[in-house]
């Protein structure tokens, strides 16, 4: 065989060697992106098959705080309570004493010591007399009383949502203040005829405002509106109104001191409208307040009816009563907050 023979086997050789070399590096190359495909693939399918279920907020929990003058302090009991089990509500609105608990607690104290200040505040601290036809406490100790307390922090920037209801003075329409001036507002929903000078919101140019139980004791309505998916209500009231006669409800000799409790003085807007309800006055506007108390979800009526709504020296069996009253729909609540919960996932799916 010649040279160039020879050669031009061998390059023939080489060619093929080469060829056959590319050839299995392809089809190698091709079966890796394939089998890397198909595992992607089906990495992908597992995923979706075992991922959890996406996370959703909670419903959100309105904590409803009615008003009832001295009785007011079981709503920080209902608070320790409620806490103490982990349920934190995500809006609170209060009426008249509802109101003064409610707003504090909504700017950030825990329940101890929203616990400590309600034990510890004199009636002096929140009085302020004076001589006037509108009514004989100006209002504005408690005004700067509840924005010392909140940090002179606005409604709108609370850490937790806040509502206080009020009621406008000539007209009596309800009006539920969710911005603003918190102490103005908490003023305004303190403010039982006659006795408090009633505030004009926006201050010394707005509308008259006075105490939101006039027509809405424990305002479940609002809650409601504001969009709360669960309301929680607090009826400090019930059991006094329920059991005794509109006669104990008169102001006489031996309940002067009331004059000079704070508490005692709040009160007055609860005796008014029970007294008024038994003497066939404003039964419909008394069914009418009643009906909106039992649209809550849950209604918490601590057990405060023998005591007496004067004495502000009961303050822990007050607060007492409140934590054994919540601590019985404990079990009630977190069902139903389970169930709500359950409810938007099922929606979702």
């Amino acid at each position: 065989m010649s040279t160039a023979t020879l050669e031009m086997v061998m390059l023939n050789n080489i060619k093929t060697y080469c060829f056959q070399r590319s050839l299995t590096l392809f089809i190698k190359v091709s079966l890796l992106t394939t089998i890397s495909l198909l595992a992607s693939a089906c990495n992908s399918l597992t995923s979706a098959a075992h991922s959890e279920p996406p996370t959703l907020a909670a419903p959100s929990v309105a904590l409803v705080l009615g008003g009832g003058g001295t009785k007011g302090f079981a709503h920080v009991g209902v608070i320790k309570a409620l806490e103490k089990n982990g349920i934190k509500p995500s809006l609170v609105v209060g009426t008249s004493a509802g109101s003064i608990i409610g707003s504090i607690y909504a700017s950030g104290y825990t329940p101890a010591r929203l616990e400590q200040l309600a034990l510890t505040t004199t009636d002096s601290e929140l009085m302020d007399f004076t001589l006037s036809n509108q009514g004989f406490v100006a209002g504005n100790k408690l005004k700067n009383f509840i924005n010392t307390h909140v940090r002179q922090q606005s409604i709108e920037d609370l850490p937790i949502a806040f509502a206080a209801v009020v009621a406008e003075k000539h007209s009596l329409k309800k009006a539920v203040l969710t911005t603003g001036d918190t102490g103005l507002a908490v003023q305004a929903s303190s403010s039982v005829p006659n006795i408090f000078i009633a505030p004009r919101i926006p201050a010394k140019v707005g509308k008259k405002y006075i105490d939101g139980g006039v027509v809405s004791l424990v305002p479940v309505d609002s809650a409601r509106d504001l969009g709360a998916d669960i309301v929680i209500a607090v009826d400090v009231t019930a059991p006094s109104i329920k059991n005794t006669s509109a006669n104990s409800y008169k102001i006489n000799l031996s309940q002067l001191r009331s004059l000079s409790s704070f508490w005692g003085l709040l009160e007055n807007s609860i005796i008014v409208n029970a007294s008024a309800s038994a003497n066939g006055l404003s039964n419909n506007r008394s069914t009418q307040m009643r009906l909106e108390r039992d649209r809550a979800d849950i209604v918490i009526i601590p057990d405060v009816g023998h005591l007496s709504s004067l004495d502000s020296s009961q303050r822990q069996t007050l607060i007492s009563a409140g934590e054994r009253a919540a601590n019985e729909q404990i079990p009630a609540i977190k069902r139903l907050i389970n169930a709500k919960t359950s409810s938007k996932y099922t929606k979702l799916q």
